[in-house]
């Protein structure tokens, strides 16, 4: 019994879902709560409508009650005596009915109120028949009922059906289990169904529930068109809002233009690169773009033909001119279009893009005008000037590059090393490259290149890496200096020292020791008789001439080797009272006086004692040869620098210095125009500024003509610690 109660039970949950609540499978959730809502509405008016019915009808049973009617004569005095009674629980019914309606119970379940609704309607009089012991058919008020609710609420027609279902399964099932009969003689009949009842309630109901399936179907399509609709403007709001936004937002100007030349539509952006305020003032103002845009108003014709050869163009570039009230009237532009065209290929109007490009066409051209520039700077460099990428490829080179190798600028650029230059030369140059990039930074060193006389010269590269904006190697640029003049020079120039050596130095040395010979022997065991200060000025003589020699060859081996330096701490006094003590017969015979300032309690120095003496011997010597006799000479040395440098003076009261000699006074092979009686090359003060150099310090004069003249240099004071 259980089990039986609930298949009953799980049947009617099946049979409520199916036929009475809302179906969620078939249609969508918002098409039935459209159509939930829609039986609801219409319920309240059928409801109304039948509430006025039912009075209607109450009305004539009180009228019939009073006054009887005919055409009622042959209806059971049983139901006719009772028919107010069965009046009122109708209308009791269709108010409780109107009242449930406006609940939330109603608004939520409209369906099973139109039942209860269309039951208590339909099956009062059958169940006071059943009461009464009789059947009776009422197919007026059937007739009405399915009538009206297929008018009224034409939706979901599974309710109609089961509505119209379970009134005919009680007229039927129940009166024939019971047995009942229809009254004698009221009906004509006994049975309570013929063939032509049955035949008129089954299209009468078949008729209502397609009408209301059919009228469903309708709204259910109509509805999900509808919404389908929306769901279409909707996106195409969306889309059309987004390309509104883009086309009034966006920084490039965009346009739609006609054949002869109007604009149809124009965004802000445009209309600012133009110079217009608005969009509608572009419109308006533009009659022919050709002639009032362009500044070569060709730019149009070649505009068009373009587009209709291959059906777009990108990148046309074009002055144009903006709007008169504009600061800048003239700017550059760049155009991206394209030809929308009808199904028969025809030309119906451009649309396209247009973005300023004045900015980048100045930097462009400020750009050209700084490669040009760079490009003559580098042409007016005598020297060859190349650079390469990181690939090894020629970029560029300047007019000497083209003119020593003889090759034009064109056929250079982009070729590689291998070949402009013979094979092994290449090579060469190849691996310092390659050295080169993988350090980066500056390289130097000599080689030799075969320019466009077919002969080698002897060259120095000067190469540097250069990088590039984002910090990636860019490549190399090289220098060539030709050193084969230099080259040549510097080989003439020891064959020179190699003749004054061999060819001047030995003879002036041979004489030199005859004179001496001379000078120890007595003058009686000679043959000839010579006085002997004649003797002693040829020998005075040789030694000058031996004294330039040397200092010629000194200079040489200072210039191309440098100074040799024995450093050791010494004391400055003792250098300088043996450089005095040396010159004393100088100074003796120039009647000149000298005056050592310098103290012996100053700090070492770190210093090559002997040239040292050959700096203090010199600058005293050049002194008195350049001055008249008399000349007061005063030596000083003093701490300097936090106790880091001497700084040493050699003063003289004499006739002084102009200024173009102040400057050349330490330059090789410089003579004063005032030496008494001196053979010199000027390398004396050159020799003391190499001396000094080297030792790591300084050296100068300051002088003015007529107001002697003071000597300075500078000396590295000994430091144990840094040793």
């Amino acid at each position: 019994m259980v089990d039986v109660l609930r298949t009953v039970q799980r049947r009617w949950r099946q049979a409520v879902s199916t036929y009475i609540l809302p179906k969620t499978d078939i249609l969508t959730v918002k098409y039935e709560t459209w159509r939930r809502h829609f039986l609801w509405q219409r319920l309240q008016l059928w409801l109304w409508l039948a509430l006025f019915c039912v009075l209607s009808f109450v009305v004539r049973d009180v009228y019939n009650f009073f006054f009887p009617l005919k055409e009622l004569a042959n209806l059971p005095q049983q139901l006719m005596r009772h028919a107010l009674l069965v009046d009122g629980a109708m209308l009791s019914s269709i108010s409780i009915s109107l009242l449930v309606h406006r609940t939330s119970f109603g608004r939520r379940h409209p369906g099973v109120l139109f039942l209860a609704s269309s039951w208590s309607i339909s099956l009062g009089q059958q169940i006071f028949s059943t009461l009464k012991g009789f059947a009776i058919p009422d197919i007026v008020t059937w007739s009405l009922l399915f009538l009206g609710q297929a008018a009224f609420m034409p939706v979901r027609w599974r309710l109609h059906l089961v509505s119209q279902v379970v009134l005919l399964i009680y007229y039927f099932g129940v009166n024939l289990s019971l047995g009942f009969k229809l009254p004698r003689p009221a009906l004509g009949q006994e049975s309570i169904y013929s063939v032509t009842l049955l035949l008129y309630i089954f299209w009468f109901c078949a008729i209502c529930n397609f009408s209301v399936y059919l009228y469903d179907r309708l709204q259910s399509r109509e509805f999900n068109a509808r919404k389908q609709l929306e769901k279409t403007n909707n996106k195409l709001k969306i889309a059309e809002n987004k390309y509104r936004s883009i086309f009034e937002n966006a920084v490039e100007g965009i346009f739609q233009s006609t054949i002869d030349g109007r604009y149809i539509t124009v965004n802000p952006a445009l209309a600012q690169i133009l110079g217009f305020s608005t969009p509608e003032e572009v419109i308006d103002y533009y009659t022919d773009i050709g002639k009032q845009l362009y500044v070569n108003p060709n730019r149009r014709t070649e505009f068009i033909n373009l587009v209709e050869k291959h059906g777009n163009v990108s990148e046309f570039e074009s002055q144009i001119y903006r709007h008169h009230n504009s600061s800048n009237n003239i700017v550059w532009i760049s155009e991206k279009a394209y030809a929308v065209r009808d199904s028969l290929g025809n030309i119906l109007y451009y649309e396209g893009i247009i973005e300023d490009i004045t900015k980048r066409k100045r930097a462009e051209e400020a750009l050209q005008e700084q490669f040009d520039f760079l490009q003559v700077l580098i042409d007016t460099i005598p020297a060859p000037v190349y650079y390469q990428n990181a690939q090894g490829l020629y970029v560029g080179c300047n007019k000497s590059f083209e003119t020593s190798i003889g090759l034009s600028r064109a056929s250079i650029i982009g070729k590689k090393v291998y070949e402009i230059a013979p094979k092994e030369l290449a090579e060469e140059y190849y691996q310092a490259d390659i050295k080169l990039l993988s350090k980066r930074g500056i390289q130097t060193y000599e080689s030799s290149i075969i320019y466009a006389d077919n002969k080698k010269h002897s060259v120095i590269f000067y190469k540097a890496t250069y990088d590039k904006a984002d910090g990636a190697l860019g490549g190399i640029v090289g220098v060539i200096l030709d050193i084969s003049e230099r080259k040549r020079t510097e080989e003439a120039l020891r064959v020179f020292i190699h003749a004054v050596s061999h060819d001047l130095r030995n003879p002036v040395l041979g004489t030199l020791m005859v004179l001496k010979n001379l000078l120890g022997d007595k003058q009686e065991s000679s043959s000839v008789t010579v006085p002997r200060a004649i003797i002693e000025r040829m020998q005075q003589s040789s030694e000058r001439q031996l004294n330039l020699i040397n200092s010629l060859m000194e200079a040489h081996v200072s210039e191309v080797q440098g100074i040799a330096l024995q450093l050791q701490p010494i004391y400055l006094n003792k250098v300088v009272e043996d450089a005095v003590a040396d010159l004393q017969p100088m100074l003796t015979e120039n009647e000149a006086t000298l005056i050592n300032l310098i103290q012996s309690d100053l700090p070492q120095v770190n210093s090559d004692a002997t040239q040292l003496w050959r700096v203090f011997s010199n600058i005293i010597a050049n002194a008195v040869k350049h001055n008249p006799p008399g000349l007061n000479i005063i030596l000083n040395a003093t701490i300097k620098d936090n106790n880091s440098k001497i700084f040493c003076t050699v003063s003289d009261n004499g006739v002084g210095l102009t200024q173009q000699q102040s400057e050349h006074l330490f330059d090789l092979y410089f003579r004063g125009t005032n030496a008494r009686n001196s053979l010199s090359l000027g390398l004396g003060l050159y020799l003391c500024k190499q001396i000094i150099e080297a030792h790591g310090g300084e050296i100068g004069v300051n002088s003015t003509p007529n107001a002697g003249a003071t000597f300075w240099f500078t000396l590295p004071v000994y430091n144990w610690q840094r040793m």
